[in-house]
């Protein structure tokens, strides 16, 4: 994430763990986590300031891809 980047989100207090299958990892370089999530479009690559923003976020995607 770079001075630009803007996080928007809410405290997480109880964040669901990320589900088998999905990869995800931590960038050296970026200092962010990154996940591939599948969607309904094809995988889609997602960027979070945390581990658990990052779970949070998955968990979102997965949400509205299954629906």
């Amino acid at each position: 994430m770079n001075a630009e980047t803007r996080v928007d989100m809410s405290p997480i207090t109880d964040p669901p763990p990320i589900p088998d299958g999905i990869t995800h990892w931590h960038g050296h370089a970026t200092g962010s986590w990154w996940a591939i999530v599948p969607t309904q479009h094809g995988p889609r690559l997602v960027e979070a300031p945390s581990h658990d923003a990052l779970a949070v976020t998955v968990h979102g995607y997965l949400r509205t891809w299954t629906r």
